[in-house]
């Protein structure tokens, strides 16, 4: 068997001033300008026999958006299907988690006004990617390499008797930076793949921008050059953040830190580059998927609602005007999706359609033993994946973001145990 590889880029920044997505506080009022233009990725994967046949094609894609949206991914796994017979196990689409870029989710409008004709452009985008990264198919080796980075530092301490949002030293971290190098026959680098966990929350400054990831990414391909491309792949960062500090607290900087942290973890992957990485042998690109319930906790009563969506214009009775307008949203569960991508031996995907904390990204790699990299922020979003400590401390990743989410409750904390438990049957496949 060999594997085949076909890559494309394309230019998915919004073609006129839209709102920006990932920040109450812009009050969804239009971008200001283009600081750096959002791309897709895609990675088209094939395996093909000695006689050249087909077996099977997996599709993995990174794009400079805050995530996919799940109201439009059913849509997206029909069009795959149909025009190349990729099945949506064999689908994962990674959205890098940048703060400067649209809205792509009818669902979370507090958290950024969605613009319809951009989805569409978005997704046609996309198919005309796929399409541009189909014609370039060829065999490939795949290398892998590790370094390390320190841009991110855990955001949640203890302070004055509840948890809130601080720079915490003590809190887990995953500095770890995997570099997946796909080599052509003739040793050229046809694309790189980079796995690193941190939030892109380095600016809030009302402008697109593809943020450090996309800048890294950006250093990584002018320096390689042939043409070679570069994606992100986000790991479980749902409380991780950049090491912007100031008196003891978070700050947001602007273009120059975003370029900075950029270029750091852009020095650390060209160093993994030079030295002698691991090539991995191919094997059977194969696809899984499953879907397990996480309850939520107790929901609010109408009563309640309608009492606390005339109390005042916070964003609280928002949340709550939300709920009612939307009685659908009341469902006292939501489903979890997670989906493996195996590429090569000891390389594998394991996507999540919700924003996951550090604790499960270490989770997914002790179990492993750092086969498996997780990718939440993937065909979908839920909402925030907190540890049952997390539910039980209370906190923005555990309580508190159902507002922004437009979640009526948050989830039980028997969550970790269900998703402990679809880890162990998605890990342990061979």
């Amino acid at each position: 068997m060999s594997l085949i590889l076909g890559v494309a880029k394309v230019d998915i920044t919004p073609e006129k001033p839209i709102p920006l997505a990932g920040y109450a506080l812009r009050e969804n009022f239009v971008f200001d300008a283009v600081n750096h233009p959002l791309y897709a990725t895609i990675y088209f994967f094939q395996e093909r026999s000695e006689n050249d046949t087909t077996i099977s094609s997996s599709l993995l894609v990174s794009a400079d958006l805050l995530w996919w949206g799940s109201d439009r991914m059913q849509g997206i796994y029909g069009r795959l299907q149909e025009r190349w017979g990729i099945s949506p196990n064999h689908v994962i689409l990674n959205a890098t988690h940048t703060h400067s870029g649209p809205q792509t989710s009818t669902y979370f409008p507090r958290i950024g006004m969605v613009d319809l004709d951009y989805l569409d452009t978005l997704e046609d985008k996309l198919f005309a990617g796929i399409e541009l990264a189909w014609s370039t198919m060829e065999p490939v080796r795949v290398e892998r390499g590790l370094g390390k980075c320190s841009i991110g530092i855990h955001r949640r301490k203890w302070f004055e008797g509840k948890i809130m949002m601080k720079p915490n030293e003590e809190g887990p971290v995953d500095p770890e930076v995997n570099v997946i190098r796909f080599v052509k026959s003739d040793e050229i680098t046809k694309a790189i793949l980079v796995h690193y966990t941190c939030h892109p929350t380095t600016t809030n400054d009302n402008k697109v921008s593809f943020e450090f990831p996309g800048k890294a990414m950006q250093y990584v391909e002018q320096s390689i050059g042939n043409g070679s491309v570069a994606a992100f792949l986000q790991g479980c960062c749902g409380d991780i953040r950049p090491r912007l500090i100031r008196d003891g607290d978070f700050y947001r900087g602007g273009d120059y830190e975003v370029c900075h942290y950029g270029r750091q973890l852009a020095d650390e992957v060209l160093s993994v580059l030079q030295t002698s990485m691991q090539q991995l042998a191919p094997r059977s690109l194969t696809g899984m998927r499953m879907t397990t319930l996480l309850n939520l906790q107790q929901l609010p009563g109408r009563d309640f609602l309608i009492s606390l969506s005339k109390n005042d214009n916070s964003a609280r009775s928002d949340w709550a005007a939300l709920l009612l307008k939307e009685p659908e949203r009341m469902l006292p569960y939501r489903n979890l999706e997670m989906t493996r991508l195996d590429i090569a031996e000891g390389l594998s995907f394991l996507s999540f359609n919700g924003e996951a904390v550090v604790e499960y990204g270490l989770m997914i790699k002790a179990m492993s033993g750092g086969r498996i990299l997780p990718v939440p922020y993937s065909n979908g979003m839920i909402g925030y994946l907190p540890t049952r400590l997390q539910v039980e401390e209370g906190g923005y990743e555990s309580n508190d973001f159902i507002v922004g989410f437009g979640l009526p409750a948050p989830f039980d904390a028997g969550l970790e145990d269900a998703i402990r438990e679809q880890l162990s049957t998605l890990v342990k496949v061979p």
